[in-house]
């Protein structure tokens, strides 16, 4: 059997895993249009302040799993013959193939976004670039207040750099964090020396001589020497538009990751698919998600038939300028139905979401001791029943969950 996986990160170095685990004579070929080695995406901030920090597997997958690499670019996929057209002109044929071409960095329509100076954050090569551009700059901007501009802030800053964020919404990790929660980690990131303006997006940014400068709809500017523009993500399906395949925000797929083309499937960031939560169709840029959905597909391309139930958008575990955080499911409900519990003290944040006995949202800030089964009990949907009110106090543990053997019979 031939597998074509599209797609270098991990839902696809996942998938072919799992394939290889059920097919040792299978033919896996993954294409991927970087130039380097699959690496740990969610590092390569660290490129930033030491440009060889090893950001790659502690394993080699290309040569413990018999994956055949081909660093080129996907042009479209060939229905009718069964390949896949690349840049080079190669045209590799598939008995199945996984698109795993991830995201990419969502380019604001703004004035002067591109240019010298201004760098996005997605690749080793972008973070390569960074390090490369930092010497001499005394200032920076970074447009984008979630998980990838601060990561971006803290490895200039770390660099000797001023920093400056800049978000358009009324706080930083949007989602992620309820107010309460954006303010706890801006105070942390202020102590670190980054500076954050919310509120008002950029509305033009102009060069002269090298020097930029970031102009604000509110009328302030800010100059800097170098520009990270950090303000999210798409799924990279442009290669697929017009293939056949069907797609809306992302390449949309069944429970079993399949496309509407029999033996074409999707996992990672490029899927669209259900939030476990609302039900409703979304997309999801988690490493987390997509390393389960790489494993589902996989495993069903090699003749499984697993079923891929849906993901959590908000999933995410950091530590931030010291802050260690924990943020799963609804954080700030706009629906009907919830119910909120706090807990604001010295050292330990938490915010929990209710929907009659199930919790649909936590986020633990500074203390996160336990976190891991709120984020268990939201994911697989789990009733409270008596536990809600324990649950609440935020003090459940794994015990509660161990069932009192009956007279007579041990517990497992």
């Amino acid at each position: 059997m031939n597998y074509i996986i599209i797609g270098g990160g991990i839902a696809g170095i996942t998938a072919a895993k799992a394939v290889r685990r059920r097919d040792a004579q299978a033919e896996i070929t993954m294409i991927s249009a970087e130039k380097t080695c699959p690496y740990y995406r969610p590092l390569i901030p660290l490129l930033i302040e030491k440009g060889d920090a090893d950001v790659t597997y502690a394993e080699d997958p290309i040569s413990e799993y018999k994956i055949n690499l081909l660093q080129d670019r996907v042009v479209r996929v060939a229905l009718q013959e069964r390949d896949v057209v690349l840049a080079s002109g190669k045209r590799p044929g598939f008995d199945k193939l996984l698109i795993a071409t991830g995201s990419r960095p969502v380019i604001p329509g703004i004035e002067g976004i591109s240019g010298p100076g201004i760098y996005t954050l997605r690749t080793v090569d972008d973070a390569l670039r960074i390090n490369a551009a930092v010497q001499g700059v005394k200032k920076a901007a970074v447009i984008g207040g979630g998980f990838v501009g601060i990561k971006a802030a803290l490895a200039l800053i770390r660099r000797g750099i001023e920093v400056i964020i800049i978000e358009q919404l009324g706080q930083i990790l949007s989602r992620r964090l309820d107010a309460r929660g954006a303010e706890i980690v801006s105070e942390a990131l202020a102590r670190r020396g980054i500076k954050i303006m919310t509120g008002s997006p950029v509305s033009r940014i102009t060069h002269d001589s090298g020097r930029i400068t970031v102009r604000l709809e509110s009328g302030s500017t800010t100059e800097a020497g170098l520009v990270v523009v950090a303000a999210g993500v798409r799924p990279d399906i442009e290669a697929f538009r017009d293939s056949g395949i069907k797609t809306g925000r992302g390449i949309l797929v069944g429970e079993t990751l399949e496309t509407n083309v029999p033996g074409i499937y999707a996992a990672g960031d490029v899927v669209e698919f259900r939030d476990l939560l609302t039900g409703r169709p979304c997309v999801s840029g988690l490493w987390s998600n997509a390393e389960e959905m790489g494993r589902i597909a996989g495993s069903n391309m090699a003749g499984d038939r697993i079923k891929f139930e849906g993901f959590l958008p908000v999933m995410n575990a950091a530590d931030i300028a010291g802050i260690p955080l924990v943020s799963a499911g609804i954080i700030e409900p706009v629906e009907e139905g919830h119910e909120t519990v706090t807990d604001d003290r010295p050292g330990r944040y938490r915010r929990l979401v209710f929907r009659g006995d199930r919790l649909e949202g936590a986020l633990f800030i500074g203390d996160v001791r336990n976190a891991g089964i709120y984020v268990n009990l939201i994911k697989n949907r789990i009733p409270l029943g008596g536990l809600k009110e324990k649950a609440a106090s935020g003090d459940l543990q794994y015990v509660h969950f161990i069932k009192t053997p009956q007279p007579g019979r041990l517990a497992v």
